[in-house]
């Protein structure tokens, strides 16, 4: 069954925010591991496989963030603490801004590129050139899913040790890449509304939180601009081992690393 989000246990609240065209099921083993002293919402974003349907008026980042913003109104949370992954993390920049976010942990966010630099062209024409085997994904329907011709590219690019990624939860990447309803319009509105600004008026608590063995955004062309730009109250954490969705490899290591990012927020709170 397809599901738009999935919330387990209580205390902090913390919501999970998926990369371009995924979904919120790459992050149920960290749902799992958090779900014991926090309420963890993973959120599937507007546009893609089950989540909220999004208007090509609202295509953007903006747009995926009022999205967003309606769901967290519905459940009642005015703030949060918001950790995205690769997009996910760029639109929690977004909900930071707008002052939604009690703290932010940003996993490899994506935004770090400069405006219509050779980089940014680069990772769009990257999708497009993987949009044909999503769309014959799509029409070929579970026989693709989980087929490893399809799976090897497409994970390929997710993560670094590609044997550590559970089956199915490799096939539910194919399920979500295939039918991302916003995949191509999308990307053009990224190139429309440009990378990240105001990088250095982040004021919640923040962790950059960088992968080892990220090959999709590379440190020197995506993540450094993060480092330049943010304020210097800002943490930088690795996470070794893993690739650019880690919570696909290492579920354990990634709410770990969230664990250790709320308890800094505490001590933060606390001292001040």
């Amino acid at each position: 069954m397809v599901t738009s989000a999935r919330r387990a246990g209580a205390g902090e609240r913390v919501l999970l925010l998926h990369g371009f065209t995924l979904s919120h099921h790459v992050w149920h083993r960290v749902v799992d591991e958090l779900a014991s002293d926090c309420d963890v919402l993973a959120l599937t974003m507007p546009g893609h496989w089950g989540g909220p349907r999004l208007r090509w008026r609202d295509l953007g980042i903006s747009g995926i963030a009022d999205g967003i913003e309606r769901e967290l109104d519905v459940i009642g949370w005015d703030t949060c603490h918001v950790v995205g992954n690769s997009l996910g993390g760029q639109v929690g920049f977004e909900l930071e801004r707008r002052g939604r976010a009690a703290s932010l942990a940003a996993i490899n966010p994506s935004g770090g590129w400069k405006r219509f630099s050779a980089t940014e062209f680069r990772m769009g024409s990257g999708f497009v050139a993987q949009f044909p085997l999503a769309a014959l994904a799509r029409v070929l329907g579970d026989r693709a899913a989980s087929h490893p011709l399809f799976q090897r590219p497409i994970i390929r690019n997710c993560s670094h040790d590609m044997s550590a990624v559970d089956p199915a939860d490799a096939t539910d990447v194919i399920r979500a890449v295939s039918r991302c309803s916003v995949y191509l319009p999308i990307l053009l509105a990224f190139l429309r509304d440009g990378p990240l600004t105001g990088l250095g008026a982040v004021r919640a608590p923040t962790s950059l939180i960088i992968s080892e063995f990220d090959s999709f955004f590379l440190r020197e062309k995506f993540i450094q601009r993060f480092v330049d730009e943010l304020p210097d109250h800002v943490q930088e954490v690795a996470l070794p081992g893993v690739g650019h969705i880690p919570a696909l490899e290492n579920p354990q290591l990634v709410a770990a690393a969230i664990r250790a990012h709320l308890e800094a927020v505490a001590h933060r709170d606390g001292v001040a």
